[in-house]
């Protein structure tokens, strides 16, 4: 096992990173180290599909719309913009 040390001297950080690992019910430790293999785990599925591009993605919304016989009309905007 490697052993790191972190010096962190921001007292807002250490509280922040404390009142989570209260919430999960886990240790400090336990939390840090959840957080870094969040951040260091492999892409997941949704960001390979993101990155179809924006007309691929069109496309598919359209045919899930269209599967499901959803319409949209004028009324469906009205708030959209206040």
């Amino acid at each position: 096992m490697t052993q790191i040390i972190l010096e962190i001297d921001q007292y807002a950080v250490i509280e922040k990173l404390k009142s989570l690992a209260q919430e999960q019910q886990i240790t400090l430790e336990e939390q840090i180290i959840m957080i870094l293999e969040n951040v260091v785990k492999p892409p997941s599925k949704e960001l390979e599909i993101s990155l179809e591009g924006f007309w691929d993605m069109t496309l598919r919304f359209r045919a899930k719309i269209q599967q499901e016989n959803i319409t949209f009309d004028d009324e469906n905007f009205v708030d959209l913009c206040r």
